[in-house]
């Protein structure tokens, strides 16, 4: 159900796609007329994606060592410690003195200046069994066994199950299956949680989208009449939204309750997992491989820069905070993103996202035959590039909100950089720079810039592509140990896929952007698309050491 776009909406709505369409154009054209101009530009195109690359290795190495630190300490243990804070900055001084390495040293040394902050602004400690643990999972037809799966790590995580509400979000338009679904679900967890409820999404409400933002509000709505019939107040809840198949680490709510406690402003505040796509990553074909492992190395880069760390499938806010903004926006496609806006543009620019470099474990896209696998992921990435859609409920708000000045305009430029550069580097690296000597004429291939273009890009893209050796083996180290049922060749697999990478660059990152952006451009709105979850064998996260339970 979509509702009439305004003419300034509509402008907006065609902006992304124009600006792409502009450029692959412009770039034929500039070819065609000033092949110079266009193998400068090309040029200067290349070495910014030398240096972006060259950030990107650096902060992806920096989070993975932050990462490394993190998943081998016991945070409900730490959490509990958070009563009195000036005892808990003594309790990690201690720490410093057994720590086995220069990362983890440095860690505990920044957690005590941190602390010590807290402390000198007078906040006091907090106690994270005062707190509630909301855990909703909108679902629609997935598998009895994808959901169990993702119930059987939450009912095995390191965190006092009196405090977690599990909610089931189901919706009307499954049918019966989905409901019989739940109910087992609920029948088999129930008493292993403080409360489980199911809800049911009712179809073709006023003002909706099929989609989880939908799905997600309404359930929402649903228990908190419940929340009051059990004296929970709003500021006692944390919300978790999770995708159905999210396979959480076992400290990851003890993670979010320490970062909680340790916030200048918790209530302004989203936290944010890492997330790896491990759950079934040994079955699926090399270039889903290579798709699902560079998505989960950019959570790892953002992570480490929190200014453009934004909120991204399963993570975690206040109940206060959602309340506020009006819960999820139930005419958006990727609630998960656009959350953030909300609850940036409601605080005037007063909200974050904290990182907890705490990994939780999704699926790759698996469908039965590879073709469809293919498919499947296509769709994916098209509906995560149709955030495009953001732009006319977000700029002309951004632009008027009371937010400090520089950080909204940054935060609009990376926005906008993000989305252009997502339809737009691969398809200009692979085959744009190229035209100028097709089209220049034999005056452009004989002159010094002709004859040195192809040597200059491929020199660059060279260097471009020498980072992705760090890529290559953090992804090696975070692999899940190969299942019995596979073979050494499948681990030689793991490091041939790389080469596939030019490939997958434009068919699985630019050619769905571009489309998102001219379906939008034309007022062809997508719906939420559902990727499908399939399993071939065993679920393999838990058993990445990274996602072991600690004890120290």
């Amino acid at each position: 159900m979509f509702r009439k776009r305004t003419t300034t909406e509509r402008l907006w709505e065609i902006l992304p796609g124009l600006q792409f369409w502009t450029v692959f154009f412009g770039s034929i054209l500039l070819s065609l007329y000033k092949p110079i101009w266009a193998a400068l530009f090309i040029i200067c195109f290349d070495l910014y994606w030398v240096l972006k690359a060259l950030n990107v290795a650096t902060h992806l190495v920096a989070a993975y060592k932050r990462f490394k630190v993190v998943v081998t300490i016991n945070w409900l243990d730490y959490a509990g410690r958070l009563k009195n804070l000036a005892e808990f900055q003594k309790f990690l001084a201690t720490k410093i003195q057994n720590s086995p390495n220069a990362e983890t040293r440095n860690y505990f040394k920044a957690e005590i200046k941190r602390i010590g902050k807290l402390i000198e602004s007078s906040k006091h400690g907090g106690d994270f069994t005062n707190y509630y643990q909301l855990l909703l999972i909108p679902f629609i037809d997935e598998s009895f066994e994808v959901i169990d799966s993702t119930l059987s790590a939450i009912a095995a995580c390191n965190y006092p199950k009196d405090k977690i509400i599990l909610t089931l979000g189901t919706e009307e338009r499954a049918g019966q299956d989905a409901r019989e679904i739940a109910q087992k679900i609920k029948e088999k967890y129930q008493t292993q949680f403080y409360k489980f409820f199911i809800t049911v999404h009712p179809d073709r409400l006023e003002g909706e989208i099929k989609g989880k933002s939908a799905n997600a509000s309404f359930a929402i709505k649903s228990i908190l009449p419940e929340l009051e019939k059990l004296n929970i107040a709003v500021d006692q809840v944390l919300v978790s939204n999770f995708d159905s198949d999210t396979i959480i680490h076992p400290q990851y709510f003890a993670k979010v309750m320490y970062e909680f406690l340790t916030a200048d402003k918790p209530y302004h505040s989203s936290y944010q997992p890492i997330a790896i796509y491990n759950n079934n990553i040994w079955d699926s074909p090399a270039f889903i491989r290579v798709v699902s492992v560079s998505n989960s190395f950019w959570q790892f880069t953002e992570s480490s820069r929190p200014d453009r760390l934004r909120t991204f499938s399963s993570h975690t806010m206040t109940l206060k905070a959602l309340l506020d903004v009006g819960l999820w926006k139930k005419d958006i496609v990727n609630e998960d993103g656009y959350i953030y806006w909300q609850c940036y543009l409601h605080y005037n620019g007063d909200y974050q996202v904290v990182p907890l470099f705490i990994p939780i474990s999704l699926d790759t896209c698996l469908a039965t035959t590879t073709w469809q696998t293919l498919v499947n992921q296509y769709k994916q990435k098209r509906r995560w590039a149709y955030n495009v859609e953001y732009y006319p409920h977000l700029v002309v708000p951004l632009l008027k909100s009371r937010a400090p000045f520089w950080d909204k305009m940054y935060k609009l430029y990376q926005y906008a950089e993000g989305n252009f550069n997502w339809a737009t580097a691969s398809i200009l690296i692979s085959s744009l720079g190229w035209l100028p000597l097709f089209l220049g004429g034999d005056a452009f291939r004989q002159s010094v810039i002709g004859y040195n273009l192809p040597l200059v890009t491929k020199t660059l893209m060279t260097i471009a592509t020498f980072f992705l050796i760090f890529s290559v083996y953090i992804n090696l180290i975070l692999l899940p140990p190969r299942p019995k049922k596979y073979s050494a060749w499948r681990s030689v697999a793991m490091y041939l896929q790389w080469f596939l990478v030019p490939i997958t660059s434009v068919v699985f990152g630019s050619l769905p952007a571009v489309e998102a952006q001219t379906r939008l451009m034309f007022g062809k709105y997508l719906e939420f698309w559902v990727t499908p979850k399939a399993r071939k064998g065993e679920n393999t996260a838990l058993s990445m050491k990274e996602m072991q339970s600690v004890k120290n």
